[in-house]
Parts: structure tokens; C-alpha cells; sequence
């Protein structure tokens, strides 16, 4: 029993390593990456700088990688339930650029009062309830965290509730 696993982990060891393009375009059929995601999941698998590289080039000259095309896909998908300011952070966690960001933004933009709006009546508040300070605090703080401005927050609210807590 023991030679055999010995054989197996032998095998392992000599067998040849799987070329860089095979590695990357295995790893787009499970989900899309953006060039920096995928650079540094090549640099983990210990492919050298110049093979990676090269890849990159390849990859992007056949639209593979499309940062552009990613950054669309990817506010079209979550536009409906997250804020700007987290759609834009968890963008910059994938190492997307600002300007990439902001102009995928720009051309579709993200209804975030509509958002809140859903939201709060998710959390079973109904147009026209009257909210106590308490409460009106206890959403604003939510909303906040999950990367909604103020002024939006205010807006929606203002939009659902006729008259908005004042403290």
C-alpha cells in the first residue's frame, strides 16, 4: 500500500507541468477574472514572469481577459441589489482601474433609491408607516453599511415616508 503512494507522489513529481495557457484558460471556465486576478492565480501556480506575461497577451488579444467587458458584466449583475460605492470597491478588489470603474458606471447607471426603496419593504416597512427615531437610525446605519450615501438614504426615505424623523 505504501509503495504505491510512494509510486503516485513519484509520478507527481516527474511528470511535466501543465503549460500556463492550458492552467489559465482552465481557470476562465469556471468564472471570468479580471487581468490582475488572473496574473496573480498564475504567480501562485509559480509560472514564471515571462510566461505569464506572455499568456496575458494572448489571453487579452482574444478577449479571454477583458477588463472593460468585466467591469460591465459585473455592475449589470449586481446593480440591482448593491450600491455604487460597493459595486466600486469590490471592483478595486480585483485589481480594476478607477477610470475603468467609473466609465462602466457611468454608461449603466445604478438605481440606488429604487434599491432601498425594495429593501425596506423586504424588511416589512410599508409606504406611509410612520418611523420613530429609533428606527429611521437603526435603517440608516444598515443602508450605510452596505455603501449607500446619506443623501440617498434620505432621498428614498423621503420618497417613501412623507415625513422623515427629525431628531
Amino acid at each position: 500500500m505504501h509503495d504505491q503512494k510512494r509510486e503516485r507522489q513519484e509520478a507527481r513529481r516527474n511528470k511535466r507541468p501543465r503549460p500556463v495557457r492550458d492552467c489559465a484558460l482552465s481557470l476562465l471556465e469556471r468564472s471570468d477574472k479580471t487581468a490582475w486576478e488572473m496574473r496573480k492565480k498564475l504567480k501562485d501556480r509559480e509560472y514564471q514572469p515571462e510566461e505569464i506575461e506572455e499568456t496575458m497577451a494572448f489571453l487579452e488579444e482574444y478577449h479571454y481577459i477583458d477588463d472593460r467587458e468585466y467591469v460591465r458584466k459585473y455592475i449589470r449583475t449586481y446593480s440591482s441589489h448593491k450600491s455604487i460605492r460597493r459595486i466600486c470597491a469590490e471592483l478595486e478588489q480585483k485589481g480594476v482601474d478607477r477610470e475603468l470603474i467609473h466609465a462602466g458606471i457611468q454608461d449603466l447607471p445604478v438605481d440606488e433609491e429604487t434599491q432601498i426603496i425594495q429593501w425596506l419593504r423586504k424588511k416589512g416597512y410599508e409606504p406611509g408607516e410612520p418611523l420613530e427615531w429609533a428606527q429611521y437610525r437603526r435603517l440608516t446605519a444598515a443602508l450605510g453599511r452596505r455603501g449607500y450615501s446619506f443623501d440617498i438614504i434620505r432621498k428614498a426615505t423621503e420618497q417613501m415616508y412623507e415625513e422623515v424623523p427629525e431628531r
